[in-house]
């Protein structure tokens, strides 16, 4: 019975008080245009720090019984000091804490306030507040560095940057990968291709820029030495966003058609590749990868399910993040082993950002994960043909690789910050929009034209 009562509860939110309340808390706010320098150092020193500096743990539970690692440490202390940097931002120009409230930002900002309002039924209470303050932090410092008024002619320029570093602290890795012959997926990272593609969007689909051709170029090394097999297949995303970006009712409808379909052929060769031997052999060669790891979706196939027992019962969830980082709690350690066939259970992430998002906080985490993903594409509907169709690749895509990875629903990672970079690209094209079509700049978002709602010059220099 209260498994009934919680799943219509949810059914009632989402249809009638999720709407009344993005009405409410909605704000117009103008361009942040903030100074780049600090915060984009901040992210990028916060995202690549563990690619240089990390201590290895050797079993799931680690951190509640040993204690900080050095490692740890620093990404708390940057976390602070992020913290720092906004705090005296804020205090600066009060305004800074309305963007997030401002559309399309506040779909996530409120999924961000459900992750840290479900600490009060957490199973780790401490590690879901502290991963809420991390994702708070980084996601505002995220939009300090893309709400700008001229982001349509800046978003490959700052990708570049954070592709460039990112390549620069995998070195290393990347050259003792070449000297073995490895040339695809060397220096691996699940995050990294979803930015390396936003970046080739951005140079292809936007603006004209004189580093066109030098950024197509950066992005399709940085996806080859970034990627997996997950994010090669997500590329299947890019035909039905370009359809599902067209002005044409037809062509969308037939562009959301194709990227369901394209969902259950890329699940289906998820779990279901061993069945096509000649295909597995192929793409085991392309991608140089063994074909055992290709044909169980690398392990995911088997420890899936164990995961679902573990979550099933749990429709509010467990706590954001700690029910991804701490499954043994909720299922017998030896039973996982069991399962998974192995002493040294290790378990840390669902590796699905839609088991994380219900891992984390249940049927609303599962709510949020469909609105984060929607929200963006209808906002950018009434944005120039470039933007819609970089929004609509980049969501479709984070889609996809999502299945492969805990996306926007488990800690704070690239792939937030390139969905941010995104929002704040639609936010900018579609003020635009509106300054063409001449609506009233006074009009409170929620009483606008549904196509074009929100309008706003860029701020005042400091």
């Amino acid at each position: 019975m209260l498994n009934a009562l919680i799943a219509v509860a949810v059914a009632t939110w989402f249809a009638v008080a999720y709407p009344v309340l993005r009405r409410r808390l909605a704000v117009r706010i103008p361009s942040g245009g903030a100074p780049l320098a600090w915060p984009l150092a901040l992210v990028v020193v916060f995202a690549f720090m563990p690619l240089v500096f990390t201590v290895p743990r050797e079993d799931g539970n680690a951190v509640l019984e040993q204690g900080l690692t050095a490692s740890n440490v620093v990404t708390i202390v940057l976390t602070g000091l992020t913290a720092l940097y906004l705090g005296v931002k804020i205090a600066a120009d009060r305004r800074i804490l309305l963007l997030p409230f401002a559309m399309p930002y506040l779909p996530f900002t409120m999924m961000v306030g459900v992750n840290g309002l479900s600490a009060a039924w957490s199973i780790v209470p401490a590690y879901t507040l502290y991963r809420t303050a991390e994702l708070a932090v980084f996601t505002l410092a995220s939009i300090l560095i893309f709400d700008r008024p001229d982001i349509r002619h800046r978003l490959a320029d700052i990708l570049a940057i954070v592709t460039l570093a990112w390549l620069v602290s995998v070195t290393p890795e990347i050259l003792q990968s070449l000297a073995a012959g490895i040339v695809f997926s060397s220096a691996k990272n699940n995050m990294m291709p979803l930015v390396c593609a936003l970046l080739g969007f951005a140079a292809w689909f936007g603006p004209p820029n004189r580093r066109r051709g030098r950024y197509l170029l950066l992005a399709a090394v940085g996806f080859v030495i970034a990627g997996s097999a997950a994010s090669t297949g997500a590329l299947i995303a890019v035909g039905p966003a370009l359809m599902i970006a067209s002005r044409r009712p037809g062509v969308r409808v037939a562009g959301v058609i194709l990227a369901l379909a394209s969902i259950v052929v890329f699940l289906f060769l998820m779990v279901g590749l061993s069945t096509f031997p000649a295909l597995l052999d192929a793409l085991s060669v392309i991608l140089q990868k063994p074909r055992e790891e290709l044909a169980n979706a690398t392990g995911r196939g088997t420890f899936w399910p164990t995961f679902i027992a573990a979550t099933r019962d749990h429709l509010l969830g467990s706590g954001f993040s700690a029910a991804d980082r701490f499954v043994q709690l909720l299922i017998p350690t030896t039973e996982l082993a069991d399962e998974l066939g192995r002493d040294a259970v290790f378990i840390t992430s669902s590796h699905n950002m839609f088991l994380s998002a219900w891992a984390g906080t249940g049927l609303v985490g599962l709510g949020f994960a469909l609105l984060t993903l929607i929200e963006p594409v209808r906002f950018a509907a009434c944005a120039d043909r470039g933007t819609r169709r970089i929004v609509a690749c980049l969501i479709l895509m984070l889609a996809l690789n999502g299945m492969t990875t805990p996306g926007l629903f488990q800690d704070w990672n690239v792939n937030v910050l390139a969905y941010v970079a995104v929002l704040a690209l639609a936010r900018a094209a579609r003020r635009e929009a509106e300054a063409r079509t001449g609506i009233d700049p006074t009009t409170r978002w929620a009483d606008a034209a549904p196509s074009c709602r929100e309008t706003g010059q860029a701020w005042p220099a400091a």
